[in-house]
C-alpha cells in the first residue's frame, strides 16, 4: 500500500511540468491568435487593391521624381505635405507642366496612413485626384520598380512626355495713338545746339575785337 502511494505521489510529480508546457503552448496558441488577428485588422485598415482598381480612381496617373520634401502643414485630421515632383512621363490625364506640387494626408498618428513618406530624389508612379488646384496623392502612390511600371504600362500603354514649362518671354505692347516721331523733330535739338554755339562765339569775336 505504501509503495502504491510512493508511485501515484511520483507519478504526480512527473506529471507536473507536463502540465506547464501544455499551458506554456495554449499561452503561444493564443498570442499567434492575437498576431493574426492584429495582421488581419492591419490590412483592413489598408485592403489591398488592384492597379486597374488605382487607375479608375485617380484623375491623372503619371511618373516622376521628388525634388523636395515641404513641412508638414496644418493640424489634427488635416495635416498634409506638399513635395514638390518633376514628371517625366503621363499615363493617365495631363499636367500643365512637367513640375507640380503633389500633396499627401498625414493626419495623426491614430489615423489610417497606408502611404509612406515619399524620398526626395527617388522616383515613383503617383496616382492622384484634383482637389481644386491640388493634386492630391493616393494611397496607390508608390515606387516606380518594375513590376508596377509593367501593370501600368499593360494597362495604360508607354505614356507621354509632360510639356515642359516655357521660359517667360518679353511682351511689347504697341500704343494704338502713338506715332514715332519725325525727322525734325528728332535734328531740332542738335540744331539748335550749334547756333548757340555760334552766336557765343561770335558774342566772344566782337568782345575781343573792342578790347583790342
Amino acid at each position: 500500500m505504501t509503495r502504491h502511494l510512493r508511485r501515484t505521489s511520483a507519478g504526480s510529480r512527473r506529471g507536473l511540468p507536463a502540465g506547464l508546457a501544455l499551458a506554456v503552448l495554449a499561452g503561444i496558441v493564443l498570442l499567434g491568435g492575437g498576431a493574426v488577428t492584429g495582421s488581419a485588422a492591419a490590412a483592413a485598415a489598408c485592403p489591398p487593391t488592384t492597379v486597374k482598381q488605382d487607375i479608375k480612381a485617380a484623375d491623372t496617373v503619371f511618373r516622376g521624381v521628388v525634388t523636395k520634401a515641404r513641412r508638414v502643414q496644418g493640424s489634427g485630421k488635416h495635416r498634409t505635405r506638399d513635395y514638390r515632383v518633376a514628371a517625366d512621363r503621363i499615363y493617365q490625364g495631363s499636367l500643365v507642366t512637367d513640375k507640380v506640387v503633389v500633396t499627401t494626408r498625414v493626419g495623426t498618428s491614430a489615423d489610417r496612413r497606408c502611404l509612406a513618406p515619399l524620398t526626395e530624389g527617388k522616383r515613383y508612379i503617383f496616382f492622384v485626384v484634383e482637389k481644386g488646384a491640388r493634386l492630391m496623392a493616393t494611397d496607390a502612390t508608390a515606387r516606380a520598380g518594375r513590376h508596377l511600371t509593367r501593370q501600368v504600362v499593360a494597362q495604360l500603354g508607354d505614356g507621354k512626355q509632360p510639356e515642359t514649362q516655357p521660359a517667360p518671354s518679353a511682351e511689347f505692347t504697341t500704343v494704338s495713338d502713338a506715332s514715332p516721331p519725325s525727322l525734325s523733330r528728332l535734328l531740332a535739338p542738335g540744331a539748335a545746339l550749334v547756333i548757340v554755339s555760334l552766336l557765343g562765339l561770335l558774342v566772344v569775336g566782337r568782345l575781343g575785337r573792342r578790347t583790342t
